[in-house]
């Protein structure tokens, strides 16, 4: 839609994080109506605590070809116009003539009255465009450059993610070498406080952080719980006053949260 000028349709907007994630967000549907068909084993998506039956009621969809109402795909059926391929419902009751004369599938919209792309759309050249809209160009083309602020890393800090819910204190010194491991700040959700594999770790010296980062992303990796975790450096933030680790008592377990 960036950079098409037919695609610029007015009260329409992106979702972030998808339909999947706005209706675990808001379980009674939130403004969402119908199912939402996914691309894996569960098929289809329905909010949680919404009765089924609404959301059948909710859902205006017929088969193409009987025209009775249907509100499951199945078949990966699509409309048999030009290069449209719109997916389209088909009923059981049709699913054999669907299968046998494909030519029969005709979705709403070419139904309607639209016409598809005679033309398979040109990707690249629309990418190139959108790339130059955002200050991105290709090989050689030259494009305004954006001084970036180059980051500060602690010296005695790691952050470590992918941390199984059964470490501890103990087995994360026992993993990365208790004699260079000096404090453990669990890092917990905002909202119940859980604790959710992530965790910064203070380390006693340089020359310790030096050596437990390496190890981090050497092949053998680094191992808590016999869980591969993964290691990153800790940069410093521009509001950050450094005392995360002058204000806290040492934990043994990380936190469980409210749920």
């Amino acid at each position: 839609s960036s950079v098409q000028d037919d695609l610029k349709p007015k009260g329409v907007f992106h979702c972030r994080g998808g339909i999947e994630r706005y209706v675990k967000t808001f379980p009674e549907g939130g403004f969402w109506k119908g199912k939402n068909y996914l691309f894996d084993k569960r098929m289809e998506q329905t909010p949680d605590v919404k009765d089924q039956g609404a959301v059948e009621e909710d859902i205006d969809a017929k088969c193409c070809l009987c025209r009775k109402k249907w509100t499951v795909y199945r078949g990966q059926f699509k409309c048999n116009r030009s290069l449209c391929r719109v997916p389209v419902i088909v009923c059981e009751a049709c699913s054999t003539q669907a299968t046998e004369k494909p030519e029969s599938l005709v979705c709403p919209l070419c139904t309607d009255g639209y016409r598809a792309p005679s033309e398979v759309p040109d990707l690249i050249t629309m990418k190139r465009k959108a790339d130059r809209l955002v200050g991105k160009g290709p090989p050689g083309e030259s494009s305004p450059a954006i001084a970036k602020k180059p980051r500060s890393y602690y010296t005695d800090r790691l952050f470590l993610q992918r941390v199984p819910l059964t470490a501890s204190f103990t087995k994360i010194k026992a993993a990365l070498g208790s004699d260079r491991v000096k404090a453990i700040y669990w890092l917990g959700d905002k909202e119940n406080g859980g604790f959710y594999g992530s965790c910064i770790v203070q380390m006693s010296t340089e020359e310790d952080k030096k050596h437990v980062f390496d190890r981090g992303l050497s092949k053998s990796g680094l191992k808590v719980d016999k869980k591969k975790v993964k290691v990153a450096e800790v940069f410093i933030k521009e509001k950050d006053d450094g005392n995360m680790f002058k204000t806290f008592s040492q934990k043994e377990f990380p936190p469980v949260g409210l749920y």
